[in-house]
């Protein structure tokens, strides 16, 4: 079982200071090579350095962040994330939020946040549907318009013709690509 220390630190833009979250690492006793950095997004799941330090984590090695937004802007990623740790006997401590997945209080914050992560999506969930009965009430049906059959009539004869490419078609008709061939499929399988 492995016991090494690691840290990771990121922001968001390329323009953006790491010195701060890398001294706050150094002073917690990470070594700086085994600080990982990202200048990206934290809303995007795949990082660089995450990635490659999520290859090299073994049993019993702990992970430190300056806070869990470095992490993570995404509660689900977030969760994600520290699910497999936790499953992976790889120990998280977030600075900030004094939060340590070995500790009894760091696995009832991370309960917690998992209830909260739920909760969110539930939310959404019935927003979405709720915005749809509401649209329904009104008269109006989500989803795309169909295409109207005497354009894609006109569409499967010009490709029945011969005489234009496929994009040729579809800007003369207004028919996307994927209607017509899916058409042309159809018809096919009617044969």
């Amino acid at each position: 079982m492995s016991n090494k220390l690691f840290g990771y630190a990121r922001v968001s833009t390329l323009d953006q200071n790491l010195d701060r979250q890398i001294d706050i690492l150094k002073e917690y006793g990470v070594q700086e090579e085994d600080i990982y950095t990202d200048k990206i997004s934290g809303a995007k799941f795949h990082r660089p350095a995450l990635d490659e330090l999520q290859k090299i984590l073994r049993p019993g090695d702990t992970v430190i962040t300056e806070s869990l937004s470095r992490l993570s802007r995404s509660t689900k990623d977030l969760l994600t994330i520290l699910n497999d740790w936790q499953e992976r006997d790889i120990i998280f401590i977030s600075i900030k939020e004094q939060f340590d997945l070995s500790s009894s209080a760091g696995k009832l914050m991370l309960t917690i946040l998992a209830g909260l992560g739920e909760f969110e999506r539930d939310v959404i969930r019935e927003r979405v549907k709720e915005g749809l009965e509401s649209a329904r009430a009104r008269g109006r049906v989500g989803g795309r318009p169909k295409t109207d059959k005497k354009v894609l009539e006109k569409a499967i004869k010009l490709y029945d013709a011969k005489t234009h490419s496929i994009l040729e078609i579809t800007e003369i008709t207004g028919v996307s690509q994927s209607v017509l061939y899916r058409a042309l499929h159809e018809r096919k399988r009617g044969d």
